[in-house]
Order: C-alpha cells, then sequence, then structure tokens
C-alpha cells in the first residue's frame, strides 16, 4: 500500500452507530475530506450471541437510513480488519481512519495494532472517545492508581465536567463514487434468532431518533421517583437505556447532561440515575485496568 496524500476519511464504526455525540465523525467533517462509512463484520461481530448480532443488525440498517438521508451510504464489508481497511484505502484513496474507541482487550490489541500500521502505510489514524464518560485512564486516586471501590469512583467525577453534546450534521461530504458494498439482508444477523426474532422486536427500540425520545421519556415522567421505583419489578420505573447505550445509539453524556438538568431541576432520583451511569463506567474502568476478570475471578 502507497500513501494516499489527503484522500477520503474513512469513518470506521462499531459500538457508535449514532451521528450525534460522535467524535469521530466530528473530526472526519471537520477534516474537510469526503467520509466513507465502514462497518466491518469481523470475528467478533461473528462470535456475538444470537439477540446480540440481531439487534446489531437492526441498528445497522437504521444507521444505514439516516446515512443516505444525508446523502451518505453505509459501507458493509466482511473479513479482517486489516484485510478489509487495506482494500478500501486501495479503493477510495483514503488518507485517514478515524474511529472511536472500545476497552475490551481485544480489541484495544486489534485497535493499536491497525493505527500502528495504518500510520507506518502514511496514513493519519485517529482513535476518539465516546463509549464512555470519563477514559479509564484519566481517572486515579491520589496514589496513582485506579478504583476498586465505587464510591470513592462517584465521588471522584461526580463534579468532573463532561464535554457538551455535539450536534449531528445536516450533511456529509460524498466521495465522487461509492466504493461496492455487502448487502445486509445477506449477513443474516437475525438467522439464529428463529422464532425468536418476532417477539423480541415488540420490545426493542432502534435507533438514535427513538433512544433520545427514551432518554426525555424517562427524564419527564420517571426520574423524579427513580431512586425507589427502581427496585420495584412490577413497576416499569428505569430508563432502559442499556439497549442504546450498548450500540452506541446514544452517548453516555446525553444522558448524563439531562440528568444533571434534571438534578438541577429538583427530581429527587436524578442523583440515584447519574450513579447508575457512573456504574456502568465503573465497570468499564475495572475491566480494562484487570482485564482478567473477564474470564477468572477478581481475586
Amino acid at each position: 500500500m502507497k500513501p494516499q496524500g489527503e484522500g477520503v476519511t474513512l469513518w470506521w464504526l462499531r459500538r457508535d452507530l449514532r451521528l450525534a455525540d460522535n467524535e469521530a465523525l466530528e473530526a472526519a467533517v471537520k477534516r474537510g475530506q469526503a467520509i466513507v462509512p465502514v462497518f466491518i463484520r469481523d470475528e467478533a461481530v461473528d462470535s456475538l450471541g444470537a439477540a446480540a448480532k440481531w439487534r446489531l443488525g437492526l441498528g445497522l440498517q437504521h444507521l444505514a437510513e439516516r446515512l443516505e438521508a444525508l446523502g451518505s451510504r453505509l459501507i458493509l464489508r466482511s473479513g479482517s480488519v486489516r484485510k478489509v481497511l487495506k482494500d478500501l484505502v486501495r479503493e477510495t484513496g483514503a488518507g485517514a481512519v478515524y474511529w472511536n474507541r472500545l476497552y475490551d482487550p481485544k480489541a484495544r490489541d486489534r485497535d493499536s495494532a491497525i493505527k500502528s500500521w495504518l500510520k507506518g502505510e502514511g496514513l493519519e489514524a485517529r482513535s476518539f472517545a465516546g463509549h464512555l464518560l470519563f477514559e479509564p485512564w484519566s481517572v486515579e486516586t491520589k496514589t496513582g492508581g485506579f478504583y476498586k471501590v465505587f464510591t470513592p469512583l462517584w465521588n471522584a467525577v461526580r463534579d468532573r465536567g463532561v464535554a457538551p453534546s455535539i450536534p449531528a450534521p445536516t450533511a456529509l461530504k460524498a466521495p465522487g463514487g461509492w466504493c461496492q458494498s455487502e448487502a445486509l439482508e445477506g449477513w443474516q444477523m437475525g438467522r439464529e434468532m428463529r422464532r425468536g426474532a418476532p417477539v423480541m422486536l415488540r420490545h426493542a427500540v432502534v435507533g438514535e431518533e427513538a433512544a433520545a425520545d427514551r432518554l426525555q421519556g424517562f427524564i419527564e415522567e420517571k426520574v423524579g421517583r427513580y431512586k425507589d421505583d427502581r427496585n420495584l419489578p412490577g413497576v416499569e420505573a428505569t430508563s432502559r437505556l442499556s439497549e442504546n447505550l450498548t450500540y452506541g445509539e446514544i452517548a453516555p453524556r446525553a444522558a448524563w447532561h439531562a440528568g444533571q438538568r434534571a438534578m438541577a431541576a429538583g427530581a429527587k432520583g436524578a442523583e440515584t440515575f447519574l450513579k447508575e451511569l457512573v456504574w456502568r463506567e465503573f465497570a468499564y474502568h475495572l475491566m480494562f485496568h484487570t482485564p482478567h476478570i473477564l474470564t477468572g475471578s477478581g481475586r
């Protein structure tokens, strides 16, 4: 592969199926070149369970439709990340590849290797925050270590600033011609669900707009009673945002800022909601600093 100069920007999507609050996309827009959004079905995707893979397929379909409305399109490719990106750089003349970070050990090792390889080929390779409120290496104890207990972590971040939300772009610069894409239908993301798909579809809330509506409804109707009602199995009292946070259809910062506004307005359960967002952070921080907990005892 030869250095391609400026070229287009490949926007490599993973667990960030949204246009707003997407730092990699924002940077790609600011770069000023045409943007080619790409999702790669690699071994990590193929190893997902039936429900997770099916739900990911729904999210990809929704994002593809949103991109088409902006004059863009989602390019789908399957195979190893390195081979797919190598092919796409050759086909598009890309000069940069941007993506938002993941934090599990396999993803980190893969992304680090991909970044080094791309830079070695003369391309710009940049990764961005977006799946968490606080990067795991940015929150430390007074002695420089990581937090192993939730409450001290909460006390350390509760008043820390969170970047403001980023509006979705109203248009994306398209390349002169689009490279070939695989068909999402051909991936058969829901094949293993069998008869479960119609049942689950009644409960799925898919896409960026639906996630934003879900958050707004929770803040307006439920957050005031959240501290007590969330523990009652017979009451629909939680935000139910975990589905959307998982696939990046909403950024945690959007939920954080909504919770902060609700707390400032006197909603009694808002602080508890913010704590639950930080419990999510805590789990990611522990995974980042002690990855062995994914397969064995924490002690």
